[in-house]
């Protein structure tokens, strides 16, 4: 359930990424004509209601994301009070996020591609293949895929750095806690046993009462 949890997860954020790095290839290279190149090419009211709901989606889950971090900070808060925060690793939080930036930029492109050509193929026109990586009609949409994929992918990994930290938080304190809670019920016991065996002893070393004559 995990493993296709993330996957969805790493799917949604392509998603994203491609939805905003397509625009940005297309604003940087016409600007004003922006629309009209997007028309051209083949992107009709479809392509822009998709993006609508994908941006729409991308907030939703934004705001769900960080209303649970608000809550897992909370929780957090109550049971370590007092106590100093954990602190991510730099070098491991360095690792995942170039490993998510590597994947999502490659899962970026490989969408890019795709879904450029099928927009040629759809009005008639001749597949680009690859060259819209890098083509006077697609300048620098290698080096913008990059650097959206890069902008996304340090998003993510900051909340799941800091959602790791919340979470390492929260069950360090249930841990101490439960030990505590062994531990105060064990000298219990041990105090009872100590106590018990005091008082029995105490009556084994004592003289039966003596009988008073009449």
């Amino acid at each position: 359930m995990a493993s296709w949890r993330r996957l969805l997860g790493f799917v949604a954020i392509s998603i994203v990424s491609l939805v905003v790095a397509h625009n940005l290839v297309f604003l940087l290279a016409y600007g004003s004509g922006f629309d009209e190149a997007l028309a051209h090419s083949g992107h009709d009211g479809a392509w822009g209601t998709a993006v609508i709901a994908v941006l729409s989606a991308a907030l939703t889950l934004t705001v769900l994301a960080a209303w649970r971090l608000y809550r897992l900070g909370i929780v957090a808060r109550s049971l370590s009070a007092g106590e100093g925060g954990l602190r991510p690793a730099p070098t491991g939080f360095a690792r995942q996020l170039l490993r998510l930036w590597v994947r999502l930029t490659a899962a970026t492109t490989v969408l890019f591609v795709i879904q450029e050509n099928l927009e040629h193929g759809h009005i008639g026109e001749s597949l680009p293949g690859l060259s819209v990586l890098g083509s006077t009609a697609y300048p620098n949409a290698a080096l913008v895929i990059a650097a959206v994929a890069l902008a996304v992918a340090l998003v993510v990994a900051l909340f799941r750095a800091k959602r790791d930290v919340l979470v390492d938080r929260i069950l360090a304190a249930r841990a101490r806690w439960h030990r505590a809670s062994r531990m105060a019920g064990r000298a219990a016991v041990w105090l009872e046993r100590r106590h018990a065996s005091l008082v029995v002893h105490q009556f084994a070393g004592r003289a039966p009462p003596r009988l008073q004559s009449t």
